[in-house]
């Protein structure tokens, strides 16, 4: 599988969500980076760590502008935002005891499958219900 650049059709118009979307992009491509035969499993374990507190903190943000903007998917959303976080929680249980190349792939398949798809097609639904303000909003509410 070959990186995966940013590109304008990945951009939801908001530019602080952009910037997750960046960043959670970029752990992505260090994942495939490192490949899937590396031997090092602590680094694995960082990676997973790591893409459950941001995602975490991505959602949240996401669910909250939304919720101020009025959309009206906010449930639907929210439920596929709590099917990626259950799904990154099964990898991280399965890291303990699972063939690491296996959960590097399935990790790689996740994020490909889920989250560049997940930001292609359904956050592009909210962006017409974001008012121009809302990434200056939602920096001012997080700055805390």
């Amino acid at each position: 599988m070959q990186h995966v650049a940013w590109d304008k059709s990945m951009s939801v118009g908001v530019e602080i969500l952009d910037d997750d979307h960046r960043k959670l992009l970029d752990m992505f491509n260090r994942l495939l980076k490192a490949g899937i035969a590396e031997k090092d499993r602590a680094s694995l374990s960082g990676l997973l760590r790591g893409l459950q507190e941001y995602t975490t903190v991505h959602f949240k943000r996401e669910e909250a502008l939304m919720e101020q903007q009025g959309y009206p998917g906010l449930d639907a959303h929210r439920a596929a935002h709590r099917y990626f976080i259950d799904e990154v929680h099964k990898l991280t249980l399965d890291d303990d005891d699972s063939n690491e190349m296996m959960l590097r792939i399935d990790l790689i398949l996740l994020l490909k499958e889920w989250f560049i798809e997940h930001i292609q097609s359904v956050d592009k639904q909210y962006s017409p219900f974001m008012a121009e303000d809302a990434g200056t909003t939602a920096r001012s509410t997080t700055a805390h």
